[in-house]
Parts: C-alpha cells; structure tokens; sequence
C-alpha cells in the first residue's frame, strides 16, 4: 500500500477476538490526506504478497458517535450523523437532513451513503428523499 499510495503510518488486519482468526477486513492509515483519496479514489488495490495475489476493495472507514460535518447537530437535536459520504468531493458525515440539502446539489444526486453497520463493516445505504 505504500508502495502504491504513499504515506502509510498504519497497516493492520481485523480479527475476531474469539476466534483469533482474521475477518477478511484490515485498515490502513495514511499520513496525508492526498494519498487517503488517491487510495479510496482507486476503489480496488491488487496484492501480490509472495504466492497470494488478490484484489481488494477499497472503502473509507466510517467512526461511531459523529456529528454532521455541515450543521453539527443543530438540524438533527444534537444525534450523531448516521451518513458518511465517501466521495472524495465530499468525505463529510450528514444528518438526515443535512444529508438531503447537501445532496440535492447538481453533481451530488448519485452519491452513495455509507452507513455504520455492525462489525465495523460500512455498508452503502439506498437513501430516498
């Protein structure tokens, strides 16, 4: 990944805790915001370690207990944002509302929400005004 994107001060693999066995999730930390985007902008990376050569998706990582980035909680009565948005024009979390406004926006329509789902896993979320 470095190699690739640049930057990397954080490599690691999910685990399940119990089980001690990988979840076939892992994260990754950049150092610079250009080499995040270049990274989750490429959506796919190929990994060629020794004999194992695998394609692998690329997806922001979405935090818990976050307030939207546009009206910090004042639209919403103080909840987190439930919404992130991943395109790199955006790379915001949204309320509801916030949400609606932001991506009625020519160029903004065909965004994608990402929305926390257990196991730290995001999830594309289909989203009707």
């Amino acid at each position: 990944m470095n190699e690739k994107f640049g930057n990397v001060c954080y490599a690691g693999i999910d685990v399940d805790p119990e089980l001690k066995y990988p979840k076939g999730a892992g994260r990754v930390a950049f150092s610079s915001q250009q080499s995040y985007i270049t990274a989750i902008s490429s959506r796919f990376v190929q990994l060629q370690i020794g004999d194992i050569d695998k394609r692998v998706e690329i997806k922001p990582y979405v935090l818990d207990d976050q307030m939207c980035d546009e009206c910090n909680g004042m639209r919403c009565g103080g909840k987190f944002a439930p919404f992130f948005c991943g395109n790199v024009t955006c790379l915001q979390y949204y309320c509801k509302q916030c949400w609606a406004a932001m991506h009625s926006i020519p160029g903004r329509q065909n965004h994608k929400p990402l929305v926390k789902e257990g196991n730290d896993r995001p999830r594309a979320h289909m989203f009707r005004f």
